[in-house]
Formats: structure tokens, C-alpha cells, sequence
């Protein structure tokens, strides 16, 4: 238990998408709303418009009575942002006076924000241990040469945005003898589309018609697919009620048959790991595979935050392949977690949204209310020792 203090707010922000009711990422900011009593805390909701504003709203939204209710901005000690793409740095600005003028002390967030896919995967490379598992990267700019690329690779590549999320926007590159080539994946409304083209020229011109409009990354197109459907391997790693990481538990995402990726924002399902896992490859090589995750999930969270800041919670995404390698995919300071809601494992479940606000309790009761948008920490130790509370994984 811990001291009586008045309850502290923590406002979670989040932006106003269209088809959202009333906001994105409500479930998540029920169920944070509904836990936060046990933990002396106050959930408010503040709602980022996605247009091109440069202003915060007067109100936002609380829970009250199994509905959420509009309310005056109250005193905030706490930012979580749940925004996928960057907060306008005149938002920023007034959200650091809001605080401020609020609650008399210097504003603080929650966890901070990973930068892009290609600068997250620079500081990986710099881990030796984790070097054999990260998928050979270029970052697309005018002049970088894909062609040799696509002969290295028959099977083909893949294309995806720095910033970009629930597969949107990715697509994946195959030449046919060098007489065509297939152009796959899904459009920024998640729709699957495949086209044929029949001259260099044009290819050309949609790779460069996709730098254009993203900053894009290329790899390798990887076969991580099981009786035709494209699947991965999400872990989810999050800092506990004593500031430790531990690793909540893992689960794979399936794709819909014939898709390139298996997010479920794309019309995927969730498995428990082990029995999918061992389905594929087998007891021993399963075994060997979960060791691995594990390994690596001790190692990613505090090499990241000796790069970019305090972090608070981190889902790794790995894919596994014909051959039974590993590969490490992606990793996202802004995790969904759709996929343990599926879980047969409601212990596993719960810790997804109770640990963010034991780690936000932690943060208030211990004073260390920084800006993590300014990191100052030493390089810590990343050895396999140091890091991650070792638990098992759970969804087996």
C-alpha cells in the first residue's frame, strides 16, 4: 500500500480520428480510467484534433458512470501521449504552460516517443548481440540505388514509411524474370491493392512517387508466413510499479491469407505464442526461438533509452521464417495491445493496462518527473543480467 496523498492526474493524449467514438484509443482509455482508483490516480482525456490546428481544446473527456463526459482541463502532473503521429511543437509548447500554470512544476511525460524506424534501427545495430537478428535496412533517398538490391533478393523487397503504422502504406517489390514486375501491399486506408508493370521506367517512377509522399525504408521481402498467412510475434515489455522492466507476455498476430502483413488493423487474429509456434517448428526449436525473444527483449529496452530517453513501456515485433531464424521486425514505444485481449490468459491481459499506471505511480511517488524528451542517462549495461525482470512468457 502506499501513503494517502490526494489523487494526481495523469492526462492521456490522443488524437481525434473520424469512424472513432469519441476519440482514438478509447478501450485503452476506458480500461485505464476504470483501474486508475486502485492506484490513486485520476485518468483525463485530452483530445488532439488531427486537422491542422495550433491550439489545445478547453475540455476533454473523463469517465464517469460507464460514459465519457466532457470536463475542464484540471490540474495535470502527468503526459501520456498516445498520439501516432508527432504532437505540432506549438501544441507541445502549450501543453508544457498548461501543465505548468496547473500544477505549479515542470511538466513531465509518461514514457517518451521513439523517432522513426530508420534511426531506431541505427541504435540496434550498434548492440552486437542483436546485429544477427536485424533485417538488412536502407533508408530511400534521391540517389540510393534499389536495383541491386531486388538482384540480391529474388524473393523480392519491401517497402515501408519511417513513421508509418498498422501496415499502411507498405508494399512489397517482386521482379518476374526481369520481364514485369509486381507491385503488392496496402494503400493509406489499409486496403490491399497489386498492380503489374511492364518497364523499368514505371517502376522507377513508383518507388520515387512513394518517396515523395513518405520517408521510406527498404528490406528485404522475408517469407514469415504459416499455411499462407503472414504472422509475428509481438512482445510487449513495460515497466512495472518499482520502475523495473519486465515482459508482460508475447502473442502472434496472424494476417488474412495472402496479405503482407499480419497487423490486425488489416483483418488478422491473435494466437497464444507456444502452441503456434510449436505447430511450425517443434518443440526444441520453439523452445529456442521463445529463449531467443526473451534475450533480446532484456536487451532493447535500456539500449533505447540510452539513446532517446526514459521509456516506459515497448512492443517488440519478431518474425520467424521458413528456416526457423529469428528476425527482429520492429519496435514500437506506442504498442496497441488488441492482440492479449484475445489471449486465453486474463492475468496477462490485466497487467497490459494496470502496469502503465503502476509505473505512472512510481514516477509520482519518486519525484523523477524529467523531460524525457531530453535524455541525460549514461550507457547502462546490456548485458542479458541487466534490464528485464525475468518472468516466464505467458500464452502458451
Amino acid at each position: 500500500m502506499f501513503p494517502w496523498h490526494p489523487p494526481k492526474t495523469m492526462a492521456i493524449l490522443v488524437r481525434g480520428e473520424e469512424a472513432t467514438s469519441p476519440f482514438a484509443d478509447e478501450l485503452f482509455c476506458r480500461r485505464l480510467s476504470l483501474e486508475s482508483p486502485k492506484f490513486n490516480l485520476n485518468i483525463f482525456v485530452l483530445v488532439i484534433s488531427s486537422e491542422l490546428t495550433r491550439t489545445l481544446p478547453k475540455h476533454g473527456y473523463v469517465y464517469r458512470h460507464g460514459v465519457w463526459k466532457k470536463a475542464p482541463i484540471p490540474e495535470i502532473h502527468l503526459l501520456m501521449d498516445r498520439c501516432l503521429r508527432p504532437i505540432p511543437k506549438q501544441i507541445r509548447q502549450q501543453l508544457h504552460h498548461l501543465v505548468w500554470s496547473t500544477s505549479g512544476q515542470r511538466p513531465s511525460y509518461w514514457s517518451t516517443s521513439l523517432p522513426g524506424k530508420w534511426k531506431v534501427h541505427r541504435a540496434l545495430s550498434h548492440e552486437p548481440a542483436l546485429r544477427s537478428l536485424l533485417t538488412p535496412t536502407l533508408l530511400l533517398q534521391p540517389g540510393v540505388k534499389w536495383e541491386p538490391w531486388l538482384k540480391r533478393w529474388p524473393s523480392g523487397l519491401f517497402f515501408k514509411p519511417v513513421a508509418g503504422t498498422h501496415g499502411r502504406d507498405t508494399f512489397r517489390l517482386v521482379s518476374e524474370a526481369g520481364r514485369s514486375w509486381i507491385v503488392d501491399g496496402r494503400d493509406s486506408h489499409n486496403e490491399r491493392f497489386s498492380y503489374s508493370l511492364y518497364t523499368y521506367q514505371s517502376v522507377h517512377d513508383w518507388v520515387e512517387s512513394s518517396m515523395t509522399r513518405h520517408s521510406m525504408i527498404m528490406q528485404p521481402y522475408l517469407n514469415l508466413s504459416h499455411h499462407g498467412h503472414p504472422f509475428d510475434i509481438r512482445a510487449l515489455v513495460q515497466k512495472n510499479g518499482q520502475g523495473q522492466w519486465s515482459l508482460t507476455g508475447c502473442m502472434v498476430r496472424e494476417g488474412i491469407e495472402g496479405s503482407l502483413t499480419s497487423n490486425l488493423h488489416g483483418g488478422g487474429t491473435a494466437h497464444p505464442v507456444h502452441s503456434y509456434l510449436m505447430d511450425r517448428y517443434g518443440s526444441s526449436h520453439t523452445a529456442i526461438l521463445l529463449e531467443r525473444i526473451k534475450q533480446a527483449a532484456t536487451l532493447i529496452p535500456p539500449l533505447l533509452e540510452s539513446r532517446f530517453g526514459r521509456l516506459a513501456e515497448l512492443g517488440i515485433d519478431f518474425g520467424a521464417d521458413t528456416d526457423g531464424r529469428l528476425w527482429l521486425l520492429e519496435v514500437n514505444s506506442k504498442p496497441g495491445r488488441s492482440a492479449f485481449a484475445m489471449a486465453d490468459n486474463p492475468q496477462m491481459h490485466t497487467l497490459t493496462y494496470t502496469e502503465p499506471l503502476a509505473y505512472a505511480r512510481y514516477l509520482l511517488q519518486q519525484h523523477v518527473l524529467t523531460d524525457v524528451y531530453r535524455p541525460t542517462m549514461k550507457m547502462p549495461n546490456t548485458s542479458s543480467k541487466a534490464g528485464l525482470k525475468p518472468i516466464p512468457i505467458h500464452g502458451g
